[in-house]
């Protein structure tokens, strides 16, 4: 629906949820999906270079100017979207500067006195409370107001885990494509252990853990839980809070695991190597789970 129109859109979330691909999907969905989107971190710019990245300067406008001036983002972003990230961390002088294009739908460069005009959709994005902030007297009521036509609010990772067996897959299938690696899966286990995790950085959190899962494969097909930081297996152990279907739930996986390391060792005659074979992982992988279980071989 909101890519449908031209209003503003105002995306709020924790860092690393995803605000910007959403700010993109938007703009792909959208009429102007064949004009730019142009993105600019408000809070990675310094202050005072931001203006003139956003509305671009003349010729001689300050010391280093290049020849001939420089477009800004705004005059790139014509007829297209232009993302504003972090617009929680903009200056009370550039929230102004930004409201009056907002307003008027027109600015000037720096250093220069033609007024230009411009057709820009803005989605805007911040993981901070813009509410609190015009309380502190940090975020202006009137620019609120101008970009809070649209907005679209994406819950943390930990309220919709749900999300995590797709999430992880599609994930994955990224993450094969930039290593050129052919990961075919996660594990039950290593699932159970995603699922479980608080993930404090969203998204972004869990697509590195699954790159560093991939970088430590070795003979495996799919990611097993000793790919995973040590922090998701510690978040795990019994004592922390979970709930008691949790609990329950651990403790088959625990036993019914036992119980096949056990039965491939009886099958192998105790050869550790045969019996990773059976269970369909790697010798240092089994080597772990006899030292995690204390099961002791002939």
């Amino acid at each position: 629906r909101a890519s449908k129109g031209t209003s503003t859109v105002l995306i709020l979330g924790e860092s690393g949820t995803g605000k910007e691909v959403f700010a993109n999907a938007i703009h792909n969905a959208s009429p102007r999906r064949y004009a730019p989107f142009i993105k600019v971190n408000c809070a990675a710019v310094p202050e005072n270079l931001l203006e003139s990245e956003l509305f671009g300067y003349e010729e001689g406008a300050f010391t280093g100017a290049r020849k001939g001036g420089k477009p800004g983002k705004f005059e790139l972003a014509n007829g297209g979207t232009i993302f504003l990230d972090e617009i929680g961390d903009m200056t009370m002088a550039m929230q102004a500067k930004l409201l009056r294009v907002l307003q008027e739908r027109e600015y000037e460069r720096v250093g220069g006195t033609k007024t230009l005009k411009t057709d820009v959709r803005v989605v805007a994005a911040t993981n901070r409370n813009l509410e609190s902030m015009i309380e502190k007297g940090e975020f202006r009521q009137d620019l609120y107001y101008r970009l809070n036509v649209i907005t679209i609010t994406i819950p943390p990772l930990r309220e919709r885990k749900e999300d995590i067996p797709s999430l992880s897959l599609s994930l994955l299938k990224k993450i094969n494509r930039q290593l050129q690696c052919g990961v075919e899966g996660i594990s039950q286990e290593a699932m159970y252990l995603l699922r479980e995790y608080n993930w404090p950085g969203n998204v972004r959190e869990l697509e590195n853990v699954l790159e560093r899962a991939v970088n430590l494969i070795d003979d495996e097909i799919s990611i097993q839980p000793w790919h995973l930081p040590p922090l998701l297996k510690l978040n795990n152990k019994p004592g922390s809070d979970r709930e008691e279907v949790g609990e329950g739930l651990s403790g088959v996986l625990v036993e019914a695991e036992k119980e096949a390391i056990c039965k491939a060792l009886e099958a192998s005659g105790g050869n550790r190597s045969k019996a990773a074979k059976l269970l369909g992982i790697h010798r240092s992988g089994l080597y772990q789970k006899l030292q995690k279980y204390n099961i002791k071989t002939p």
